[in-house]
């Protein structure tokens, strides 16, 4: 397969980036190269306006950002991720996952999972950061290089975010997304990978079949890649006390393996991260572990790519 647009358009986030930023040499499913920490920015307490989760190096640097919108409306919060999104930031990003309703409460619920955000938070969340984050951590966010990340239907926030303002972001990825503005192509190139699972289409639908991560490659310009993996489900990417809530209400379809829920997140941000160290960090040669089969770990039931802009 011939990478050519790929490869034109990392050439440009390195040129954009400059030689300073941070670029991850191992494999991301397995290499743990930096620690991390983590900060809590608050509406009480440092006056964001919205509550915000941030995972980030621990060594001075310059690294790029990735903001996280998480599922049903991000009533699952970001710190339900936690072990996914700490593991992506060790291979060098700032990730902020945002929360759209926090705190949290029972009357918010009924209206939780209708896909009725008022997106400009997130860009006004955006601009707060840049300003906010300044001199904050040793690291320094290089917002030159920022890309979108979503669960669920938090990707019908970011969808709309991209169709909204489509170059202020570099590259994105929808993780079992579910989104009703499928309708029209998004006709821009920019690096994307939809990611889904098996299990999400199995009994209660997490997921609804024409409106995922299959209908989001269709929609796309390029370069993409689509990926479904076997035997788990929704909810899998999640920590363990959510992740048990969801077990317990019957919610979603989780995995009947259990014992593989941590190689399973392991797999997962070792998956986003050869992503983001492609289209963020510019080591071109990173997306092999998620287009080349033999090096991906977990069984596949779909993989497909448009590196080269072939299909438009």
């Amino acid at each position: 397969m011939q990478y050519y647009v790929f490869c034109g358009l990392l050439f440009r986030c390195v040129i954009c980036l400059g030689n300073n930023t941070y670029v991850d040499t191992g494999n991301p499913y397995t290499d743990r190269p930096l620690k991390v920490g983590g900060l809590t920015l608050s509406k009480t307490g440092q006056k964001s306006p919205l509550h915000t989760k941030v995972y980030f190096p621990l060594e001075p640097g310059f690294y790029p950002a990735v903001l996280f919108i998480g599922g049903f409306d991000t009533y699952v919060l970001a710190e339900y991720y936690e072990t996914v999104l700490s593991r992506i930031a060790s291979h060098g990003f700032f990730i902020f996952g945002i929360d759209y309703a926090f705190p949290l409460e029972k009357q918010n619920l009924i209206n939780a999972g209708e896909l009725k955000q008022d997106i400009s938070k997130y860009f006004e969340q955006h601009a707060w950061l840049q300003h906010y984050m300044t001199n904050k951590t040793l690291g320094t966010v290089s917002w030159n290089s920022t890309a979108l990340m979503c669960h669920s239907s938090g990707c019908d926030a970011t969808l709309k975010m991209i169709r909204e303002k489509p170059t202020m972001f570099t590259s994105t990825i929808f993780l079992e997304p579910v989104s009703f503005d499928v309708k029209e192509k998004v006709d821009i190139r920019m690096p994307a990978f939809m990611y889904g699972t098996e299990l999400s289409t199995v009994g209660h639908q997490c997921v609804i079949p024409g409106f995922s991560y299959n209908k989001f490659y269709e929609i796309w310009g390029c370069p993409k890649i689509v990926m479904e993996v076997a035997d788990f489900g929704h909810c899998d990417i999640l920590d363990t006390v959510p992740w048990t809530g969801c077990k317990d209400v019957h919610f979603c379809t989780i995995t009947p393996n259990v014992t593989k829920l941590t190689e399973y997140k392991e797999f997962v941000q070792g998956a986003t991260s050869s992503f983001l160290v492609s289209s963020l960090q510019g080591r071109t040669d990173a997306m092999k572990y998620i287009t080349q089969k033999p090096l991906i770990p977990l069984r596949l039931l779909e993989l497909r790519s448009d590196l080269n802009c072939t299909e438009m």
